[in-house]
């Protein structure tokens, strides 16, 4: 214990759940002031596993819900709490979450909350209180578009209609299932056996896994992902189902063995599936922290790759390749559901430079195509900026090379996708497509043929 502490910090230490209100607190304010989830996950470390888990859904459903949230606060104060130095602001917003979003009694919530307050935070002490006291008396109706800024809310409104905005603001209230992606088809049917259903069970699936594909499958409630059946034998990757028609797209377009550059490749869930549909790849990233996680995914799932740590647009090769994928740096916007914090940081001058730097990879990406080969390009993101538009310029300003949908050289492929993904310019996902069962993430994808020099 710090000498420094003060007598309401040392309450706040001994006390579990009022420590678990506070780790959140300290999550949400540092996400606030630009770091990312995944960036604060560390503070968890210390809780016990049950608070651990609790600590993570106050943070996780508060970032859901923020603009709902902000909502609500405003109708109950007349100026909101400042973001800095304190914690006072995260505090109130994680105790909204737990009043109005979660199962958690309200005088828990409340109290715990409450109590969580340290010492730069007490001179609000009693309004966090109060406010939160008549948050719990509200039951006015919330509407999720709010948690959408209004920038990215009107563009997805003008691509995808006012039906389908509804489905995906819905959608990124939900914690997303899991998919899994198989090296080998044989292993996803044996998986759904009953022996494997049972073990998995065991570590906290709750029901049967939804066949996607014949490689993928999904699980609303995994439980511990790294207890489940064949993730030490390396038998599968975790990878959402669309983020995997990409490298499925290319390869049911190449012979086995071809010659494949993944561009931008890491953390890796394309070149492992290409690799193990028996290509040869070489996977390229700028950041070597990434590219070790890539290896670690390789080293797990027994596949191979050429890894190179360099800058796409430096990058030079004496090898022309069979097939390019790029998939490009993007806003993520596709990912909101699974990166709920990805929403406070995207500013929507931020697309424009995006787009600039996409512009430019997929130009310098193209360079590496062997004549007759193929150009595959993928964006996470669901603005028509990053995607559509994108490729619409590409193909505009480059004749050779010709865009082509998933029926040419391939009468098996479009039997594989949802017919809804399938686009005049190639695929285009979006959480509202299979909805029912889970939707998927939103992707952006078109492959070019090289058909002059």
């Amino acid at each position: 214990m710090s000498s420094q502490d003060t007598p309401s910090d040392r309450a706040t230490k001994g006390r579990g759940k009022t420590t678990t209100r506070r780790v959140a607190a300290g999550m949400l304010a540092q996400i606030l002031r630009g770091k990312t989830l995944d960036d604060v996950r560390d503070r968890l470390d210390d809780l016990p596993p049950g608070e651990r888990n609790l600590a993570d859904a106050i943070v996780q459903t508060a970032l859901r819900h923020y603009g709902e949230i902000t909502t609500l606060l405003a109708r109950h104060m007349k100026r909101p709490l400042p973001l800095r130095p304190h914690i006072a602001h995260a505090l109130l917003v994680s105790g909204v979450a737990q009043l109005r979003f979660m199962d958690i009694a309200d005088h828990a919530a409340l109290n715990e909350t409450v109590a969580a307050t340290g010492r730069r935070e007490q001179p609000f002490r009693g309004l966090i209180n109060a406010v939160l006291r008549a948050v719990a008396k509200d039951d006015t109706p919330t509407d999720p578009h709010d948690n959408l800024p209004d920038w990215m809310k009107e563009r997805f409104l003008a691509a995808y209609g006012a039906e389908d905005l509804a489905i995906m603001v819905k959608a990124h209230q939900a914690n997303p299932p899991l998919d899994i992606a198989f090296k080998n088809p044989k292993k996803a049917a044996g998986w759904r056996n009953n022996a494997d259903l049972e073990a998995g069970l065991e570590t906290g699936l709750e029901t049967e896994p939804i066949k996607l594909s014949d490689t993928h499958l999904r699980l609303v409630r995994p439980g511990n992902v790294t207890a489940l059946p064949g993730f030490h034998e390396g038998d599968w990757f975790v990878q959402d189902i669309a983020a995997s028609y990409a490298a499925a797209w290319l390869d049911k377009l190449l012979p086995t063995g071809a010659q494949v550059l993944d561009v931008c490749a890491a953390p890796g869930g394309k070149t492992m599936q290409l690799a193990a549909a028996g290509h040869h790849v070489t996977a390229l990233d700028i950041s070597a922290t990434r590219l070790s996680r890539l290896q670690a995914n390789l080293h797990r799932t027994q596949l191979t790759a050429q890894l190179v740590e360099a800058d796409a647009l430096d990058w030079q090769s004496d090898t022309m390749f069979d097939a390019v994928l790029l998939d490009a740096p993007c806003s993520a916007s596709g990912t909101l559901r699974r990166h709920p914090d990805l929403v406070l940081h995207r500013r929507e001058g931020y697309v424009a430079k995006l787009v600039a730097a996409q512009t430019a990879l997929l130009a310098r990406a193209a360079q590496h195509v062997k004549s007759g080969g193929y150009l595959c390009y993928a964006v996470c993101s669901l603005d028509p900026a990053e995607g559509e538009d994108v490729v619409a310029s590409f193909a505009a300003n480059n004749t050779g090379f010709t865009l082509i949908t998933p029926s040419e050289g391939s009468a098996e492929l479009p039997n594989m996708l949802p017919p809804e993904i399938i686009s005049p310019q190639g695929l285009r996902c979006t959480p509202a497509i299979s909805a029912d069962r889970g939707g998927m993430d939103g992707f952006f994808i078109a492959v070019f043929k090289k058909t002059g020099d």
